[in-house]
């Protein structure tokens, strides 16, 4: 915990000394980072200039006196209008001002029957609100109704997941894929390493129905030599994969990541279209994140953040160096897309809305 909160520290002068030194320019987004260094948790909002400078949100830090768990973590979900922040235990939700600042609009516990969570998931139209909880225990997932307003309504609960990860939808919105949050299988934390791949199928109310995937390893790898890491969805219609081998002796990974892409069947059950044998060291696992147009994917861990490029046919090719390769080190695991998120494992989560190519306009999930 200590080096978790000084990489925070640090992330955050960082953040304060370049944003200082800004000119005018039009904004093309938002920054919000959840914190908790006291009671109440607090979300800190910065705007985002097209010349790559950003300014402190007026008001900002933003907080809410139902957020007050002694957890170190402050999870963040953005859509268009609302930003949803919990503290593990409560949700509270913000309403978005133009300027990008929040007002405090309404509450819920998210917790009633699990000890804490670890996720909070958007579908692609914002529609409902998912909370991943249970952790070391039977995964749960906790579904909430959007109003108009932001409020919140419980609408159903899921148990028997062996995961609370971050649920990925594709672009119907008809399928969620997850695999185990990437904190879980820390080599500090005791218990075997998780590979679970979970799929389930969505109603229309938002409420989540488990099926088989028929998930298999890409053509040569063996069955114990397939331990799925991390998935992210891509709006072309395919499931990339993140998986590496694993050491039975130490119970960590070893050698490299992989990551294999699947198309998705209109049943939703996946078939593998390519493999692709990455760089980035196995030991820890790496989490994925396509931009909003399905075509660029990054892939972040100790090694920094690698960005890929997706075919239209579904084959990954390599895109550059690896970027931001002081940003992680072995007590802060991290996922990042630019303009869309980027997570310190440990409790700080900052999350950047998408941009379309081509303009100035932010795009964020729509509500």
């Amino acid at each position: 915990m200590r080096t978790i909160r000084i990489l925070v520290t640090l992330l955050l002068i960082g953040v304060s000394t370049s944003f200082a030194q800004t000119t005018s320019s039009p904004t093309v987004a938002f920054v919000y980072l959840g914190v908790r260094d006291n009671t109440p948790h607090r979300v800190i909002a910065f705007s985002l200039q097209a010349n790559g400078s950003a300014h402190l949100v007026p008001g900002s830090p933003f907080s809410a006196a139902a957020l007050t768990s002694s957890s170190p973590q402050t999870l963040l979900a953005v859509s268009t209008n609302f930003v949803y922040a919990s503290d593990t235990e409560n949700i509270a939700t913000f309403r978005r001002s133009s300027n990008g600042a929040l007002t405090f609009a309404s509450s819920v516990i998210a917790t009633p029957n699990v000890a804490t969570i670890d996720t909070l998931t958007l579908d692609r139209t914002a529609s409902n609100l998912y909370a991943g909880g249970g952790r070391f225990g039977g995964g749960q997932y906790f579904v909430f109704d959007k109003g108009t307003r932001g409020q919140l309504t419980a609408v159903s609960e899921l148990s028997g997941a062996q995961s609370d990860g971050e649920l990925q939808f594709n672009h119907s919105n008809k399928f969620a894929y997850t695999t185990p949050q990437p904190f879980l299988n820390l080599p500090e934390l005791p218990g075997p390493q998780h590979c679970s791949f979970e799929a389930y199928s969505r109603a229309a109310d938002g409420t989540l129905n488990p099926f088989d995937p028929a998930l298999s390893p890409p053509s040569g790898v063996a069955a114990s030599d397939f331990c799925p890491t991390s998935a992210a969805s891509s709006a072309l219609g395919y499931v990339a994969v993140a998986y590496r081998t694993l050491d039975v002796n130490q119970g960590i990974g070893t050698g490299v990541h992989s990551i294999a892409v699947y198309r998705i069947l209109t049943s939703g059950e996946l078939r593998v279209v390519s493999n692709f044998v990455t760089t980035l060291n196995a030991v820890l696992p790496i989490t994925l994140q396509f931009d909003p147009s399905g075509t660029l994917l990054a892939a972040a861990g100790t090694q920094g953040i690698q960005l890929y490029k997706l075919s239209s046919t579904g084959k990954l090719t390599k895109s550059g160096p690896p970027l931001y390769t002081h940003a992680f080190s072995r007590g802060a695991l991290g996922s990042f897309w630019p303009c869309h998120h980027h997570q310190l494992w440990g409790g700080v989560l900052l999350r950047l809305e998408e941009r379309t190519a081509g303009t100035n306009k932010p795009t964020a999930k729509p509500g």
